[in-house]
């Protein structure tokens, strides 16, 4: 069996990356399928009324059946792997569960890495490692386990690229790269600035609370981020508009598994602004 013509509105980027996956063959014929019939390329689009049906609709309609997919992969015993997230993003998700304010979950993390202004009082810092041990601690009422670091159903994560099995070292040598490095959807835009003064969490987790680890593949990014900036083959792609001095270290290796607890984090919680 070989791949499908490209339906003319999906973008070639999008089209060659597919034609790279290792999914199976006949699963990325029948996304080009569903795409057969679309009339305009993305959402924004749609919402210009520049078509009716886009190809990022057919991808969100025809991926979300699939964030469990994915070529396996076994990690070493011991590994400690990195995630690096937009932290008003995950303050969100948390406070929900938590049910407090957004800004309340963000000060907690801010002041843990004493980069509130001003600065946290000893107080302020008691009360914080009070709320993350508490935390760690607790039962998410909505799932009846303990609270995850992510939205199910699917957790990134990166590798260290230092060859040493300890994505610490990455943070400790240039944790304010790490957005870049990393590829960040959140940072992709159409003017291609790299925007300053965004908050991102970054966690450590360890090898042996993962679960269902494997490689990302097409279903995984996003449509705008398969066809911007994720590629094929398990390492991250810099944003290219990033600082050049982060661009030029590389990607890094990255994996997906299920959620990660919050009890399960080996490590500091840091916080790195852009």
């Amino acid at each position: 069996m070989t791949l499908l013509p490209k339906p003319t509105l999906l973008a070639e980027e999008f089209y060659n990356k597919l034609g790279q996956d290792t999914s199976n063959i006949g699963v990325k014929n029948e996304f080009l399928e569903a795409c057969a019939g679309c009339d305009c390329e993305t959402k924004a689009d749609e919402d210009s009324g520049r078509g009716s049906r886009s190809v990022e609709k057919a991808y969100e309609e025809f991926t979300w059946r699939l964030q469990h997919t994915g070529d396996a992969i076994v990690l070493p015993d011991g590994e400690v792997l990195g995630r690096v997230t937009n932290l008003r993003s995950a303050a969100t998700y948390l406070a929900k569960a938590l049910n407090q304010s957004t800004n309340d979950v963000i000060q907690m993390f801010l002041w843990l890495n004493s980069l509130s202004s001003p600065v946290p009082t000893p107080s302020q810092l008691d009360v914080a490692e009070d709320w993350l041990t508490s935390l760690k601690n607790s039962i998410d009422p909505n799932t009846d386990q303990p609270y995850v670091i992510c939205r199910p159903p699917l957790c990134w994560l990166f590798r260290s690229g230092e060859g040493n099995c300890d994505a610490n070292d990455d943070m400790e040598q240039d944790l304010s790269c790490l957005p870049c490095r990393l590829g960040l959807p959140d940072i992709l835009n159409d003017e291609k600035v790299y925007e300053l003064g965004l908050d991102y969490l970054c966690l450590t987790v360890k090898s042996e609370d993962l679960e269902n680890v494997r490689f990302s593949n097409f279903c995984h990014s996003g449509y705008l981020g398969v066809r911007d900036i994720w590629q094929p083959g398990g390492v991250t792609t810099p944003i290219p508009y990033g600082p050049q001095r982060c661009v030029d270290k590389g990607g890094l290796p990255e994996v997906i598994c299920d959620p990660v607890c919050y009890r399960n984090l080996p490590g500091p919680i840091r916080v790195v602004r852009t």
